[in-house]
C-alpha cells in the first residue's frame, strides 16, 4: 500500500513540475509594457545593448530568455522522466524521489533569495509531493 502511495506522490510531483514549466511559458509570449520613462529606458538597454560573449553578441534579454527556455525544458524533461520511471522497481522510484527532492529544495533556497513569492510557491508545490514520496517509500523499505 505504501509503495502505491509513494508512486502516486511521485506522479503528482511530476505533474506539478510539468504545470510549472507550462505556466512559465507564459513569460515567453508576454510583452511587458513599461510603466514610466525609467522602465522604458531599462527595457531598451536590456534588449538593445549587446555585448560580446566569447565571440557572439548577446543582450541581457537574450540571456534571460535562453535561461528561461532552459528552465521550462528542464521542468518538462524531469516531469516526463519521472512519469516514465514511476512504474520501475521500488528502489529506482525511491532514488528518483530523493533526487527529485534534493534539487527543488536547493532551488527553493535560490528562489527565496533571488525571486518573488510565486516561483517559490510553485517550486515548493513540486517539492512537497516528491519529498512525501521519498519518505513514504523509505519507510516502506525499512
Amino acid at each position: 500500500m505504501a509503495e502505491k502511495w509513494g508512486r502516486g506522490l511521485l506522479r503528482t510531483g511530476a505533474i506539478v513540475l510539468m504545470l510549472l514549466g507550462l505556466a512559465h511559458t507564459l513569460s515567453l509570449v508576454e510583452n511587458p509594457v513599461p510603466a514610466n520613462d525609467t522602465e522604458k529606458q531599462l527595457m531598451e538597454l536590456t534588449t538593445g545593448y549587446k555585448f560580446n560573449l566569447a565571440g557572439s553578441m548577446r543582450s541581457f534579454d537574450d540571456l534571460f530568455r535562453g535561461f528561461s527556455i532552459s528552465f521550462i525544458m528542464g521542468m518538462l524533461v524531469v516531469g516526463i522522466s519521472s512519469l516514465t520511471l514511476a512504474g520501475e522497481s521500488t528502489a529506482v522510484v525511491r532514488r528518483l524521489a530523493l533526487i527529485n527532492t534534493v534539487w527543488p529544495a536547493a532551488m527553493t533556497v535560490v528562489s527565496l533569495h533571488y525571486f518573488f513569492i510565486f516561483p517559490t510557491l510553485f517550486i515548493l508545490a513540486a517539492l512537497c509531493p516528491f519529498m512525501a514520496a521519498w519518505l513514504v517509500l523509505l519507510r516502506a523499505a525499512s
